[in-house]
This record gives structure tokens, C-alpha cells and sequence, in this order.
């Protein structure tokens, strides 16, 4: 079952508040809305029936608590990620991998993806219980396994699965393999550094793209939409605004407006 926007914003500003003592090694995030670049992701929870070796055991609410992580380790880049759909997905033809022995591997991971998953507007994360390596990543989409395991350093993150996850965001920014154990893209650690290079590296692929929003045009979007009176859809985007883990008075003013639509759904008798 989905969980709502507040619920959702609730406990993502939790998490943001609880978290930002660390990491350590980490750049220091940015207190600056304009800088902000948002972007969807798409999470698959892939399920098959009698496929216990596909088959994830996480749910929304681990996701939930994995995707306030990932924010913390790449807002030191000015970079936010937001859920756009969330659910568990069966993969495509179970019966397929049930007949043929053990799931597949490397490239032919794409195989498994729901027919249904198949867009281009945001990153595709595919989520399942074991395959050979913690995560890969396809221009197609990102597969981790909810099995991960790390190799502790100084300063890493205390959880695997949103490292792994934003270890291969990292890869679908355009950067690569490093091998200073602290840094996020160095393989199998629980660092989560980025050097300048690298956070300029991602920023300017992250803009190649037009499904993702400078914060500016986001909270424009969203105040435009509230002053013609479409609230459901303004509400959609101020939460994504109001979950940036800044002091900033954007992120001010969109939670209020949160609020505001709320009430008016409340004295209407409508879910805005």
C-alpha cells in the first residue's frame, strides 16, 4: 500500500534531522536552495512467486528510510532524489527463470524488468534478493540486491543498501570507479565522498537531463499551479520542495503552502 504525501514528507524531514551529523568524510552540503537539482527515481520491489532468490524482502517503508540516506550522501552535490512511483512488481515472465535454474546475471538482469517499468523520465531502481555483485548499473536501470554487503571505513555510512543504491546513481551521473576507499564510487566500502571533479561531473550530466528540475523551476512550477487553483497538482510539487534538507525560506514557504492546501481540501471535502 502506498503511503501518503505527509506521511512521506513526515518522515523524510525525520530522517534529514536525525542524519546529518554524518557522514563524516563527506563535503559539506549546501545551505543554498537555487543550487538544488531534483530527481525522479522509479523503485521496483521485484517480486516471483517460488523464487526466493529473486524475490525482495523490502518494503516502502525500508525505502522510505534507505531514500533519506541517499539524499544525505548526495546533497553534499546538490543533488536530490524523490520518488515518482514506488511498488512491488512482479518480474517479467517468473515462469521463465522457475523452469531454467538460477536467475540471471550481468546484462541479462534487464530480462527480469516489468513490462511495464520500461519509461525513460527518471531512474529506474530494481530491487531483489541475491545476484553475484551488491548493485550494477544499466543505462536501462540499477539493480542492488537487498543482501549487500561492505567493507567498513572510517567515516562510511552505517547501512549498505542506500550506499550501494547511491554508489550506482553515481554511475548513471557519469562517474566512475575510484580508489580512494572513502570515496562513494569506490567499489564494495561504506564511503560516501565526493570530490569537487566528481560532484561537477554529475552536476553537469544531471542537467543533460530535462526530467530534472532545478529547484527554482520546481517551487515556480508549483507556485503557479497554486495561484490557478489546481491544488492536488501544486501539492505534488511542493512536498518535493518542502523535503530538501535546507534552512532555506523556499523550503519554508512550500511546507506552509502544504499546509494551506490541506485545509482547503479539509473545508471542501476533497483529498488535495
Amino acid at each position: 500500500m502506498c503511503h501518503s504525501l505527509s506521511y512521506r514528507l513526515s518522515i523524510a524531514l525525520t530522517c534529514h534531522g536525525l542524519l546529518f551529523a554524518a557522514p563524516a568524510r563527506s563535503q559539506t552540503p549546501t545551505n543554498d536552495f537555487q543550487y538544488y537539482l531534483l530527481a525522479p527515481l522509479k523503485v521496483h520491489l521485484l517480486t516471483a512467486k517460488n523464487l526466493p532468490l529473486i524475490q525482495t524482502s523490502l518494503t516502502q517503508t525500508d525505502f522510505d528510510r534507505i531514500l533519506a540516506k541517499i539524499n544525505l550522501i548526495w546533497a553534499q552535490a546538490g543533488l536530490h532524489f524523490y520518488i515518482q512511483s514506488i511498488g512491488q512488481e512482479e518480474v517479467n515472465e517468473p515462469e521463465k527463470w522457475a523452469n531454467h535454474g538460477p536467475p540471471p546475471e550481468g546484462i541479462n538482469l534487464l530480462q527480469l524488468r516489468p513490462l511495464g517499468s520500461l519509461a525513460t523520465n527518471a531512474f529506474h531502481i530494481y530491487y531483489l534478493k541475491k545476484m553475484s555483485v551488491n548493485g550494477i548499473y544499466f543505462p536501462e536501470g540499477i539493480f542492488v540486491k537487498d543482501t549487500a554487503a561492505l567493507r567498513d571505513v572510517e567515516g562510511g555510512i552505517d547501512e549498505p543498501l542506500p550506499r550501494v543504491s547511491s554508489h550506482e546513481l553515481g554511475h548513471a551521473l557519469g562517474l566512475s570507479h575510484r580508489q580512494n576507499t572513502t570515496n562513494l564510487m569506490a567499489s564494495g566500502t561504506t564511503g560516501t565522498w565526493l570530490n569537487g571533479e566528481e560532484i561537477n561531473q554529475a552536476r553537469n550530466a544531471a542537467r543533460k537531463l530535462d526530467w530534472i528540475l532545478p529547484a527554482p523551476e520546481l517551487i515556480k512550477t508549483a507556485n503557479t499551479l497554486f495561484q490557478r487553483g489546481k491544488f492536488s497538482e501544486a501539492k505534488t510539487f511542493y512536498l518535493r520542495a518542502a523535503m530538501l534538507p535546507l534552512k532555506a525560506d523556499e523550503v519554508e514557504v512550500a511546507k506552509k503552502r502544504l499546509a494551506e492546501i490541506t485545509h482547503k481540501g479539509e473545508l471542501n471535502g476533497n483529498d488535495y
